[in-house]
């Protein structure tokens, strides 16, 4: 799993980078298909914003976006999101569909 971290009108420390990488890779016990994860940290006049861009398996593109007064709040909230995004679609991929009738033996007797 590629994971790149970037900020708006925010520099991103070491401590910071490395505390989003340390949640996304959490991601991967919820869903084992992720190619990509983009995470975007912005901060204007004292409110964090945290957008997490999942790109999994099959085209499917996931998005959390969280604002908080603290960027590691930001980034715990929009992991929790994804959590349960991930989640959903793992289930909806694994959903046994019912069969449409039954197969047919043959013609019906007696004709």
């Amino acid at each position: 799993m590629n994971i790149i971290v970037s900020g708006r009108h925010l520099s991103i420390t070491d401590a910071i980078k490395s505390y989003a990488e340390k949640k996304v890779q959490k991601l991967e016990k919820y869903f084992d298909r992720l190619i990509k994860v983009q995470v975007n940290l912005d901060v204007e006049s004292e409110r964090h914003r945290a957008e997490m861009i999942v790109s999994a398996t099959k085209g499917s593109v996931l998005i959390a976006e969280v604002i908080d007064h603290n960027i590691y709040a930001a980034i715990d909230r929009a992991t929790d999101k994804l959590e349960r995004q991930l989640t959903r679609h793992k289930e909806k991929l694994h959903q046994k569909r019912p069969r449409r009738g039954t197969p047919s033996a043959g013609p019906p007797e007696g004709l």
